[in-house]
């Protein structure tokens, strides 16, 4: 449906200005008179006020002449069609109105079938005109998408290693000649391996204003191309300074962040030297992509400057394999921690920035864990019934963080078993300690001896007793004597020497010292004092 045409009406006698609005029927045509002007300054106005299609002007009116807004018009370059009356008939004039593009020039007094044959020409070349600027648009739009295909194709061309795509590029005037060339891999976190939580439609709506966000930063700054790799979007900067890719990247992933709420990882590639090295700069940004995996998420990963591995030999990492079941079997927490935090950061240099490898080096940690403490009824759980095994769950982490707290719930869980084993075991133990100092007080005990008995080895059975007791095993038999040797002096009349005898002390000089430690007093003075 075609629109109505805006008609500008401009004379300075008003009665010119009824007379050409009751010429013709102008509704019926297909115009819209928008406005009516006395004079040239007041045509001037309401040309930018009224957006008229066609003008139809007194050539003479104060201000300003129909020439001299036709003359603006033609250097302004605005679409607008100018037909002219005039009671002159100066050729000038209408030489002047032609050159600067009248559509037509008629003089007074105009008559109804000339006024109406001029606007029907006015509103064919109108229509005319819009119809090819529209035409023109969309060609300029299909070439402009066909462009942006074949530039994105040449870009995926080229990041794969076709050198000749460069050269191509160049040729259709889509690069510039810049000191470095680098390329950057964007990637949403829910492609990095785990289920989606998106359905199909939303994860297009995602990807189409995930793109548009990359295209309007990256086309701000110029001399970017964005193109498609698979699930990642790839982007080729131009740049003549090193951190310019770094910047651009943060500017961007904070607006992914801002704007769409979205977590996403960015790789950014050694720098080339000129587009043709695209390919070397695109793998090493995938490296660096690879990487969030030790790095975390949602995270801006620059290229490695070095090698990710380290000069780091496994020996070094069978060797804190070898120490963990000893510091598990002490439920030693805090070397066990160390220890932990050793093996994990020996498996991050030894795996480079293969989260494969890394899986694998925990899981065989566990794997060797569990066969070192399978005589002490502590397991794993390789295999969880009702859950997912052991290594499944290790694959599923996201992240190396993720990982290490996989393997920390190992631990934890085979020193909770530990702990329990022990407790049933134990306390039956340390009852039999207890009974035999109660009844062997008298005797030469020593921490030796009753370890020995127990079948532990003097340090871990002091462990022990001071775990379950809250003192150690010496203070224990000191107490104990104190107690038999305070009922002794309260309820006999032995001697000092003899109750030092009977509690198991030869010397009763030092019995008189541990008994003041214990209770403030010497024997005697104890005795007196509760007697008193």
């Amino acid at each position: 449906m075609n629109r109505t045409i805006r008609v500008l009406l401009a004379d300075d006698e008003p009665v010119i200005l009824r007379g050409l609005k009751k010429l013709i029927a102008w509704e019926r045509l297909g115009l819209d008179i928008v406005g009516e002007a006395c004079d040239g300054i007041e045509l001037k106005a309401m040309i930018d006020s009224c957006h008229p299609d066609l003008i139809i002007s007194d050539i003479s009116m104060p201000g300003y002449s129909g020439i001299d807004i036709i003359r603006e018009i033609h250097h302004s370059g605005r679409p607008i069609k100018v037909v002219f009356i005039s009671a002159y008939q100066e050729f000038s004039y209408a030489q002047q109105a032609v050159q600067y593009g009248a559509l037509d020039y008629l003089v007074k007094p105009v008559n109804t079938g000339q006024l109406e044959q001029v606007v029907i020409r006015a509103v064919t070349v109108i229509r005319q005109e819009s119809e090819e600027e529209r035409n023109k648009e969309m060609l300029k739009s299909y070439e402009r998408k066909n462009l942006s295909v074949t530039v994105e194709e040449q870009l995926e061309q080229l990041t794969d290693g076709n050198k000749a795509a460069a050269a191509t590029l160049a040729r259709m005037g889509s690069t510039a000649i810049t000191r470095y060339a680098s390329v950057c891999v964007i990637e949403t976190d829910e492609y990095s391996g785990q289920p989606s939580r998106w359905e199909e439609r939303e994860r297009k709506l995602v990807e189409f204003a995930l793109l548009n966000i990359i295209k309007e930063t990256v086309d701000s700054r110029g001399n970017g191309y964005v193109f498609r790799k698979g699930e990642r979007f790839g982007v080729l900067l131009q740049h003549e300074h090193l951190n310019e890719p770094q910047q651009l990247m943060e500017d961007l992933h904070h607006k992914i962040n801002s704007f769409l709420k979205l977590q996403v990882s960015v790789g950014i590639g050694r720098p080339a030297s000129g587009i043709e090295e695209a390919a070397d700069s695109y793998q090493s940004a995938l490296k660096a992509l690879r990487f969030r995996y030790f790095a975390g998420l949602n995270r801006v990963i620059p290229y490695p400057e070095e090698s990710l591995e380290a000069a780091v030999p496994v020996s070094a990492l069978a060797a804190i394999q070898g120490s963990l079941p000893e510091a598990l079997k002490s439920l030693d927490k805090e070397r066990l921690t160390a220890l932990t935090g050793e093996l994990l950061e020996t498996v991050r240099l030894l795996s480079g920035d293969s989260r494969n490898q890394a899986v694998s080096y925990v899981y065989n940690a566990v794997i060797q864990l569990e066969q070192d403490m399978a005589d002490f009824g502590a397991d794993a759980g390789l295999l969880n019934q009702g859950e997912k095994p052991l290594l499944e769950k290790l694959a599923d982490a996201p992240t190396f963080g993720a990982l290490q707290q996989e393997f920390e719930a190992v631990l934890s869980k085979m020193s909770e078993q530990l702990i329990c084993r022990i407790s049933s075991k134990e306390m039956p133990q340390l009852a039999q300690v207890k009974t035999y100092v109660e009844e062997h007080y008298a005797e030469n005990i020593t921490l030796e001896s009753i370890a020995a008995m127990v079948y532990m080895n003097p340090y871990y059975f002091s462990s022990f007793f001071k775990k379950h007791t809250g003192q150690n095993f010496k203070n224990y038999v000191t107490e104990v004597r104190m107690g038999h040797a305070q009922r002794l002096l309260l309820q006999s009349d032995l001697m000092v020497y003899e109750i030092a005898d009977r509690v198991g002390y030869n010397n009763a000089r030092h019995f008189s010292d541990m008994f003041k430690k214990q209770f403030g007093k010497l024997p005697q003075e104890y005795k007196q004092s509760v007697r008193s």
